[in-house]
């Protein structure tokens, strides 16, 4: 037998969990958000940007009235998708324009020929807008929002290209720097073929499945495990962008108004440790999200990023 078809994969993974003795629901982190995402309304279409990298893949919600809003623009972690987004773009689409994109080689945007550097995924990333009409010569600017990888994608944008991005909020930012880059490099950027054995599909079932928050929905849980495997043995990619990208700098240049929603978890404290580089920075402590924000706390985190990009600057 060659490679495990993505088929096979998920059967194998479903089949030893079925051994698991541990209820799912014992699983709550002290924190996390206390209820269970809101029943989807159906509201996310899809569709692609063509872009000098390939076709970049996005999920979109629009508001029933134009409220003369500035979209707001999502980009996610690795190894996932825009489908990690689906509750924040429609409690964000309630009122603007929401889209949420694919990393190229991730979800179901192009793959490109090799990895790409933060600056080239960037690139990417702002084509994609341009081709659907925003900038200052087209529909006006975006605010962009980012989460883990998905943070230094938002981080770069901003950055690079204020003719197109006017605000930013980030959650989770990776902002690490000297021994902490170095531990994270061995652990993320590890080789990992392909093989007959099911640890690494077991590994990421516990992760997404076992050990969610018990609020989420199995099928969503189930969803998200999909996606961590989509990647394959490339899910190194999008990390090598990650950790070979100098954040330190281009948050000193940023002239944008910058929004730090310091969620509970791993990354609280390097996040935290970006609000002195910006010039525009404010930092809102949220500690009560620890696990599946983006899922149980839509609500929560839709709620801080409409006070701050609806205010005046």
């Amino acid at each position: 037998m060659n490679q495990l078809t993505r088929r096979a994969t998920i059967s194998a993974a479903l089949a030893a969990s079925a051994l698991a003795t541990r209820s799912v629901f014992s699983q709550e982190k002290t924190g996390s958000a206390s209820h269970p995402p809101p029943a989807l309304k159906g509201l996310v279409r899809k569709g692609y940007a063509s872009t000098p990298i390939g076709q970049i893949h996005y999920r979109m919600v629009t508001p029933a009235k134009d409220t003369g809003k500035p979209p707001i623009i999502f980009f996610h972690p690795n190894p996932f998708s825009s489908l990690y987004f689906v509750y924040m773009l429609e409690e964000m689409g309630q009122d603007r324009v929401a889209i949420a994109f694919d990393t190229p080689g991730y979800g179901e945007s192009d793959k490109p020929k090799a990895p790409h550097s933060m600056e080239q995924l960037t690139k990417g990333m702002a084509a994609a807008l341009e081709s659907l009409g925003y900038g200052e010569k087209g529909k006006g600017k975006v605010d962009v929002s980012g989460y883990h990888t998905g943070a230094y994608v938002a981080t770069e944008i901003t950055a690079a290209r204020p003719d197109l991005v006017r605000r930013a909020v980030l959650v989770g930012v990776p902002f690490w720097e000297g021994e902490e880059l170095e531990k994270q490099r061995k652990r993320l950027l590890v080789d990992k073929p392909l093989t007959e054995e099911p640890e690494h599909v077991l590994k990421e079932w516990k992760a997404w499945v076992t050990d969610r928050n018990p609020n989420i929905p199995l099928q969503r849980a189930y969803d998200v495990f999909v996606e961590s495997l989509q990647s394959g043995s490339d899910i190194w990619w999008a990390y090598n962008a990650v950790l070979n990208y100098d954040a330190r700098p281009r948050y000193q240049v940023i002239n944008q108004p910058v929004l730090l929603l310091n969620t509970g978890g791993g990354l609280a404290t390097f996040t935290r440790n970006i609000l002195p580089l910006l010039m525009k920075g404010k930092l809102i402590e949220v500690p009560e999200l620890t696990s599946g924000i983006w899922d149980v706390g839509a609500d929560v985190l839709g709620r801080h990023m409409r006070d701050y990009l609806d205010k005046p600057a």
